[in-house]
């Protein structure tokens, strides 16, 4: 089996989306053929372009990492990804390396629930926090992470990636992480 369905999205928040959606549900991806493979990268690329996770990078990732998907059920288009990697300096701590939702579908709450349905699978793996960093500028991401999942900022990275982009180093303690209520 490629894809393992860890959650459902609740009803609610798939019948408030703009188009015609049905049934999403998140899957941890346990293996992948190479149309599964093409349409992750494909779906990294057009959101983060030259930056995004080429199949050299994603097959250690699913095959080492945890890659999580979110999608309709019984149809092959991503809306979501996300790549996590152990902290080696933490055992407990899992670090989020992309995260993205669709491009069309950003805006509607689909982001908080991936992420919250991500954190209860990582919970459920023994897990007990989750750190990442984020560009200092992508505001509608730091509101996700900071003011609706409740992220702390612990630090910043400045120039991480060249001059002037500079990133916030977030951590999440999952002991005091307060799940929506639906």
């Amino acid at each position: 089996m490629y894809l393992e369905e860890t959650s459902k999205l609740p009803r609610k928040v798939v019948e408030n989306l703009d188009g015609d959606i049905g049934n999403l549900k998140v899957y941890l991806v346990q293996d992948y053929n190479v149309n599964l493979l093409k349409r992750m990268v494909n779906f990294g690329l057009g959101i983060f372009g030259d930056l995004g996770m080429d199949e050299w990078g994603l097959v250690p990732q699913i095959r080492h990492g945890n890659v999580f998907v979110l999608k309709e059920e019984d149809k092959k288009r991503i809306i979501g990804l996300a790549i996590l990697m152990r902290d080696w300096e933490d055992m407990e701590k899992c670090y989020l390396f992309d995260y993205a939702i669709a491009e069309d579908l950003q805006g509607q709450g689909l982001g908080y629930h991936f992420l919250d349905a991500i954190i209860r699978n990582l919970k459920d793996q023994d897990f007990s926090k989750m750190g990442l960093t984020v560009d200092t500028e992508n505001a509608p991401a730091i509101r996700l992470y900071r003011d609706k999942i409740g992220f702390d900022v612990i630090g910043e990275n400045k120039d991480e990636y060249g001059e002037g982009h500079h990133r916030y180093i977030m951590e999440l303690d999952f002991d005091r992480y307060n799940p929506p209520k639906l």
